[in-house]
């Protein structure tokens, strides 16, 4: 089993399961590494949590898809909060929040199975929109691939605070300056009719609800 637990700075590592999936919650994408005719690859892509899984889809035609089923892949999720200015450009760093882990990749193959991740992955993302547009059609699941990847191999590594040197006499400005993902106002697709308005449910989701 490849180990997680970071070699630099190790107190900044942590299996606490909690944590995991605080972060990995709060991400919005995540990336899928594995090697593929003695390549390296790496792949970004949605996911979904539920318990000690992550699950993530793509065509059933998809390369990708056939390329890890069944093979160990390393996938990983990173959230970067704030540049850490220090008074050299050596010592500069950054807070950030991130999950790395390695597992098998299983494939989905129960119809009702895949339907529930569907569902899962679309609420996700955007709360109320399955109750809006309907679940995806049994063939529509059919031309999926879904696999699921186990959380028993991973480990999250976060930094936090300020510069953490002393700056009594330091001429530069140094401190944090905070970075923030969040969804912006709506655009309504042109082709899309006047009458139609902004479901509740999106408006939700734009003014700060879904935030990550």
């Amino acid at each position: 089993m490849v180990k997680t637990k970071p070699s630099r700075y190790p107190s900044r590592g942590t299996e606490d399961r909690a944590t995991i999936h605080q972060i990995i919650d709060e991400g919005l994408f995540c990336t899928i590494a594995f090697v593929r005719e003695g390549r390296a690859h790496q792949i970004p892509t949605g996911f979904c949590r539920v318990e000690d899984e992550i699950y993530i889809h793509a065509s059933a035609k998809s390369g990708f898809m056939d390329a890890i089923i069944g093979q160990e892949v390393s996938f990983s999720i990173t959230h970067m909060d704030g540049l850490v200015l220090s008074p050299t450009a050596f010592d500069s760093s950054f807070n950030y929040r991130s999950v790395i882990g390695f597992a098998k990749a299983i494939e989905l193959t129960d119809p009702a199975e895949k339907l529930k991740f569907f569902n899962l992955f679309t609420e996700r993302y955007c709360e109320g929109r399955i109750a809006d547009v309907g679940e995806p059609t049994p063939d529509q699941v059919s031309i999926t691939k879904i696999v699921r990847l186990s959380l028993d191999n991973a480990a999250a590594k976060i930094r936090t605070g300020d510069v953490n040197m002393n700056l009594a006499k330091e001429t530069s400005w140094c401190g944090v300056i905070p970075v923030e993902t969040r969804y912006g106002t709506p655009e309504k697709d042109a082709q899309l009719p006047e009458k139609l308005e902004l479901p509740e449910y999106i408006k939700k989701l734009a003014h700060g609800s879904g935030t990550a």
